[in-house]
């Protein structure tokens, strides 16, 4: 798909729902791919079927002319620390669209839902492996957000 920059004049973000869940799934199966992970359709199709229907969550698409062109989730956590506290788990703008504003477009709305939710920050984390590759600090930098020095460490538990 071929997207002219014009198109962007009258981007759309709408939220996930029954409707749009499959293209979701898709946009979210590609990004895994393009960047190395895992994009197991029925595992990222069921994950965000909880996700949609949680109302801690929200998912929303970008919609330019009839195209759907990027995705973004987000969720929002409860801590003593921070109150409600935003994060943004996934961003993805189909590579032909980039370049276009999508992406803070996405951003924007995501910080919009975090507000309306009542949470006092949102936060976004980001890979070395994924940084080398697209540079998204500086991206984050410029819409407001700021390295904290925190170091995120997981257990697995599957």
């Amino acid at each position: 798909m071929t997207i002219a920059g014009r198109l962007y004049e009258g981007l759309e973000i709408i939220p996930v729902d029954a409707h749009n869940a499959e293209i979701a799934v898709l946009l979210l199966q590609r990004f895994f791919q393009d960047e190395g992970f895992s994009g197991n359709h029925s595992i990222i199709a069921a994950n965000l079927d909880r996700l949609r229907r949680d109302d801690n969550h929200w998912v929303a698409l970008a919609l330019s002319s009839g195209h759907f062109v990027g995705i973004v989730t987000v969720t929002s956590m409860l801590y003593i620390e921070w109150g409600h506290l935003g994060e943004i788990g996934d961003l993805y703008v189909l590579p032909e669209a980039r370049g276009n504003r999508v992406a803070r477009r996405l951003v924007q709305a995501a910080i919009e839902w975090c507000r309306a939710r009542g949470c006092s920050a949102v936060e976004v984390v980001t890979t070395p492996l994924v940084e080398a590759a697209h540079g998204l600090s500086d991206f984050y930098s410029r819409l407001g957000f700021a390295a904290t020095g925190r170091t995120i460490s997981l257990l697995r538990l599957d």
